[in-house]
């Protein structure tokens, strides 16, 4: 039995992505790992990383072996970049194909290790969610006592690739120890990551440090894409020359309609692109900032050391910001949405015209091929009466040259010629006006049953003439015809000079019209 197969694709067979354990290897590799540290006195350590070998990740993450320390601290941020070179890369660097293979640069055996310790295997379960606008999913855990020990944040966001970086982040209250594993992120992003947390590193110990980071970070890098968007619409607008910009000329829209077509339509799916963007974060937003009313209590613990609620109203701050930049990156996308749907209308509009002005030429050729064509016409009229007026003398001669008709005298030539000319030219100029007055006999009749179709009222005036017709009248269908267009000529003539209350006079003056055809 054949496989049950749409567009080729297997219904039977589970869709690629479906299974988060299906598109994911283990391939141990040298791992990048790093760290950042706050002290007690309030001041941080460096940003450390280093390359650790497939050895060595067990070692870092249980501090054994060369990696113990013992120095104190009140907040820790601990990175596991745990991902090889992508598989699917378009030519930009962007992860382009949802069928990628994840690949970890470790083993199955020490990925399980981490899982058990941090509760990382939610990270896989995201995996799936690479190609959507994102996912968030929050897991706390507490003790016998009620209070809350831990909590789990796995995320699946852009940040500046095409397809989502996936984040497990696991915060402990007790240590004040943010660990995380993360998934696809690029080394551009991980500096970047790097330089924000070297910003805020008066917040590190916060439970909500390391999401709140990702939204910022995901925040700017949309920026570049509104500056791609304006540099879109710019070009569109010089192309259409709709604009308000009276520094910018207008510039001759592309050869080929289709390219600004492309154009206008390609700014609107980079503008619908943002707006995933922003709304995705939005949620993340939305979820960060009902962690910190439930952690309000346990996150103050977290800073108590502190003099003053600095850290503290900075995060409250920091969060009102974000808050506030993505409402104004809403309005800068409803904006350009509004100059981009111009723009297309304006291209809609270039496209018509460009349409109706070949229409135009194509009538315009017509008509001087139907002009050409009532010219070959009056020559053939012509060539016709010729050969009518010609033939049957030329006929007749032909015929008279035969020995038979050698003692004919010239003048029976004459008398057979010129009746049977008469004759021809006369059947046939018999038959061009019988026709020329039943095309204007038809013509009359279908201008009669337009002007029914157009006014009810005339309905009853030809229904009345049709019945008359049928009735045996003397008056023929030409005079009928000829009674509608004097009253139609009657009436445009009182419209020119006056109107108003000057109606009811035309009407009975047609009425009179009217009465004096129907008498005669």
């Amino acid at each position: 039995m054949a496989p049950n197969v749409v567009f080729g694709m297997e219904l039977d067979t589970p869709m690629t992505g479906l299974d988060p354990g299906g598109d994911v290897q283990f391939k141990p590799a040298a791992c990048t790992v790093a760290e950042i540290i706050r002290y007690p006195d309030g001041k941080c350590s460096d940003y450390t990383h280093k390359m650790l070998q497939p050895g060595q990740l067990e070692e870092w993450v249980e501090e054994k072996g060369e990696f113990a320390s013992d120095t104190k601290y009140c907040g820790r941020v601990r990175w596991i970049f745990a991902c090889t070179a992508p598989t699917a890369l378009d030519s930009e660097g962007n992860y382009a194909s949802s069928s990628e293979t994840l690949e970890l640069a470790m083993s199955q055996e020490t990925f399980t290790s981490l899982a058990q310790r941090y509760q990382f295997s939610g990270c896989l379960d995201a995996w799936r969610y690479r190609a959507t606008s994102g996912s968030a999913s929050r897991k706390i855990e507490y003790d016998d006592a009620g209070e809350v020990t831990s909590s789990i944040f796995t995320l699946s966001l852009r940040l500046s690739g095409s397809f989502a970086s996936i984040l497990s982040i696991k915060h402990t209250f007790i240590t004040n120890t943010s660990t995380i594993l993360a998934l696809r992120v690029s080394p551009y992003d991980q500096r970047l990551l790097q330089r924000t947390l070297e910003q805020h590193s008066n917040l590190i110990g916060h439970a909500l440090l390391i999401p709140t980071i990702l939204i910022e970070l995901s925040l700017a890098s949309n920026m570049l894409f509104m500056q791609k968007i304006r540099h879109e619409l710019s070009v569109v607008e010089k192309a259409t020359g709709q604009h308000a910009w009276l520094q910018i000329p207008a510039a001759d829209a592309p050869a080929h309609d289709s390219e600004l077509s492309r154009l206008g339509h390609a700014a609107k799916i980079d503008v619908l692109v943002s707006y995933r963007r922003i709304e995705a974060l939005s949620c993340f937003l939305e979820l960060v900032k009902e962690s910190a009313r439930q952690f309000e209590e346990v996150i103050g613990k977290a800073f108590v050391g502190s003099s003053s609620r600095g850290p503290r109203d900075a995060y409250i701050q920091w969060v009102g910001d974000l808050e506030q930049l993505v409402k104004f990156r809403m309005v800068d996308l409803k904006y350009s949405e509004r100059r981009v749907d111009n723009q297309l209308t304006a291209i809609y509009g270039l496209l018509a015209q460009r349409d109706n002005m070949v229409g135009v030429s194509v009538a315009i050729e017509s008509k001087k091929i139907s002009e050409a064509s009532k010219r070959d016409g009056s020559a053939l009229k012509s060539l016709t009466v010729l050969t009518a007026v010609f033939f049957p003398a030329t006929y007749i001669a032909t015929l008279f040259s035969l020995p038979t008709f050698d003692n004919t005298p010239f003048w029976l030539y004459w008398v057979v010629v010129v009746p049977l000319t008469l004759i021809i030219f006369g059947s046939w100029s018999c038959w061009t006006v019988y026709r020329q007055r039943q095309i204007a006999r038809e013509t009359i009749r279908r201008d009669l049953d337009e002007d029914v179709e157009l006014d009810p009222e005339r309905a009853v005036l030809s229904s009345n003439l049709q019945h008359r017709s049928g009735m045996g009248s003397t008056g023929s269908t030409s005079f009928l015809a000829s009674t509608v267009r004097q009253i139609r000529s009657h009436t445009r003539g009182l419209n020119s000079h006056g109107g108003g209350a000057d109606g009811g006079v035309n009407v009975v003056k047609i009425s009179e019209l009217v009465g004096r055809k129907k008498g005669s």
